[in-house]
């Protein structure tokens, strides 16, 4: 192992030498205040005279837990794949996380989307960002992603053309020598990476930062997966954007073939044009893009273990999925008057912010209304775009209510709430899941099937297929959702189980930052040994061969052998004849 650095021993034993200060100086001066109390009233002056020297103390005690933070504060970098607007919240939280604990955060903002409204915390001391020289790439190239009823992206090749979109902006990304002269300057001794491509921690190791993670506003992807080294066998699993729907014959035929091709094929050829990039840029001793992401010194997912498939996992993986989680306040006076004049219940309706309504079908918006009407004893609340659009639609429909806005935390957290319909975004699948509230999951795209099918198998939400929501499929969900009650028990002892969890993500997520950041070279010791092998290897083919070809030449000289028996034994038998 390298031998470390006076700077990084520091950082090491900075945070140790904190809480052994905060410790023992607490220790001090609840004894010194104990031996205060129990002194004899008489002695005013006396008493007065310690109770200051008391206040002196813990005054110092005060400054000496603060002149550590300032030794102890970390220089952390965020490098942000800009992709969807609800990532930016997330990476915010984080931010600001980081921030309130005395760490200086820097930002690099890789523009994917140009759509994104792009904001972070005022406390960031530098950003920088850098994006496609066409300002409308990404409109012209993903917008199946912004029409979702009408075009779908193939189910073979997992989001090629995604692929080949980040390996573009990487192209300007590594060429652009003020984006590492950026990053150098910052010393940082931690980069967090959205790691959607490798560019980011390619870019960082470049750049000399010391500890790097992958903090991924989704559940893992199949790259994570991959780097990770973690067994995922097709028979088991699929893959965040292609999750296991089905045990049937010809679903795991296709499993596995799309595994096999996309691990084996697509995966390597798209590492061989990165490895090709950076040996150009870099030079030819620069590390494989394989050897890098694998050497990533922790993996922070967005999501819960409560609620994902479960799975071998590596101890390099945290789950931080509803870190910053806000709590439920009480409604205001119209929202709480439309939830009382509900007889049973409330059910909300919302696909986020990247599906504005005009993007449903006037069909399937009239599908919706027929459905709901059907059930009169609940109120339901829509999210819509403009509240006075489509009027004639909800003219007869007295229990549906458009709302251009929807304080979503605080519905969830009011027990008038009976149901959520949701694309299942994983922000929206924590949040209902925190809440106790069933959920009617419509996915959309991305890993909201993967995310559906999770709060399916636990029983706490039923699937309708996006193109199949006919009046008649919406009415039978709904009745299954509002009428069965095992998805209200099973949505509390969810509820129960992800609140009452002894690691909150907020917690996971500072304390291992802070972790990994004064231990540059945590992969050396968490990285799992089967995630350097090859298929190859992994599988011991090498031993198979061998025994293979040990059967077969069994086999070749038992038939010999039979051969000759058979041969002795017929010209036995015709000598005796004769």
């Amino acid at each position: 192992m390298a031998k470390m650095t006076m700077k990084e021993k520091m950082a090491r034993n900075c945070m140790a030498y904190l809480l052994m200060i905060r410790k023992v100086g607490a220790i001090a001066i609840k004894q010194q205040f104990s031996t205060l109390e129990r002194k004899e009233t008489g002695h005013i002056k006396n008493f007065e005279l310690k109770r200051f020297v008391y206040h002196i103390m813990k005054t110092l005690l005060l400054f000496l837990t603060t002149l550590p933070l300032l030794v102890c504060s970390l220089n952390v970098l965020f490098y942000i794949s800009a992709i969807a607007q609800s990532h930016i919240p997330f990476h915010n939280t984080a931010i600001n996380i980081l921030l309130e604990r005395g760490h200086t955060v820097d930002l690099v903002i890789a523009r994917y989307n140009e759509m994104v409204n792009i904001y972070y915390p005022k406390g960031v001391r530098r950003n920088y960002t850098f994006g496609y020289e066409d300002s409308n790439y990404w409109s012209k190239n993903a917008m199946h992603l912004y029409n979702i009823f009408e075009m779908k992206p193939t189910p073979w090749a997992e989001f090629s053309g995604f692929d080949d979109a980040a390996f573009e902006l990487c192209e300007i990304a590594v060429r652009d020598p003020n984006l590492l002269e950026f990053i150098k300057h910052g010393q940082y001794h931690i980069g967090l990476s959205s790691d959607y491509d490798p560019c980011a921690n390619v870019i960082m190791h470049a750049a000399g930062v010391p500890a790097r993670a992958s903090m991924i506003p989704t559940p893992m992807f199949q790259q994570q997966v991959l780097n990770a080294g973690l067994p995922s066998p097709a028979s088991l699993y699929g893959t965040c954007l292609y999750p296991k729907t089905d045990d049937s014959f010809i679903r795991k035929m296709f499993d596995l073939l799309r595994h096999t091709y996309n691990v084996n094929f697509v995966a390597p050829k798209m590492m061989a044009r990165y490895n090709g990039l950076l040996k150009k840029t870099f030079g030819p001793t620069f590390p494989n893009v394989e050897e890098i992401e694998r050497n990533v010194d922790l993996v922070l997912v967005n999501s819960n273990e409560i609620i994902e498939k479960q799975r071998p996992i590596s101890h390099k993986i945290k789950y931080i999925g509803g870190m910053g989680k806000k709590k439920a306040k009480a409604l205001g006076k119209e929202f709480d008057k439309l939830l009382d004049s509900a007889l049973k219940g409330v059910v909300i309706f919302s696909f986020g912010t990247q599906v504005p309504t005009k993007k449903v079908p006037i069909e399937i918006r009239k599908n919706f209304v027929a459905a709901f009407k059907k059930f009169p004893d609940f109120l339901f609340l829509w999210k819509y775009d403009n509240a006075t659009m489509d009027s004639e639609l909800f003219r007869n429909a007295p229990n549906v209510h458009r709302v251009e806005w929807l304080p979503q935390t605080d519905l969830l957290g009011d027990h008038r709430v009976k149901a959520f319909i949701s694309h299942m975004g994983l922000n929206s699948f924590l949040e209902t899941s925190a809440a106790g509230v069933p959920v009617l999951s419509i996915p959309l795209f991305i890993d909201q099937h993967h995310n559906a099918l999770n709060a399916a198998s636990l029983e706490v939400g039923v699937i309708v297929d996006r193109d199949k929501l006919t009046e008649k499929n919406l009415i039978s969900a709904l009745d299954e959702l509002l009428n069965n009650p095992k998805y209200q028990e099973n949505a509390q002892i969810i509820s129960k189980m992800m609140n009452q969890k002894p690691e909150q993500a907020e917690k996971v997520f500072y304390e291992w930052v802070e972790y990994a950041a004064n231990n540059p070279g945590l992969h050396n010791i968490l990285n799992l040994p089967g995630a350097e092998l090859s298929p190859f290897w992994y599988y011991s083919v090498d031993v198979l061969l061998v025994i293979a070809v040990f059967v077969l030449l069994s086999i070749f000289v038992l038939a010999k052998i039979l051969k000759i028996v058979s041969s002795w034994i017929t010209i036995r038998s015709k000598s005796k004849s004769e």
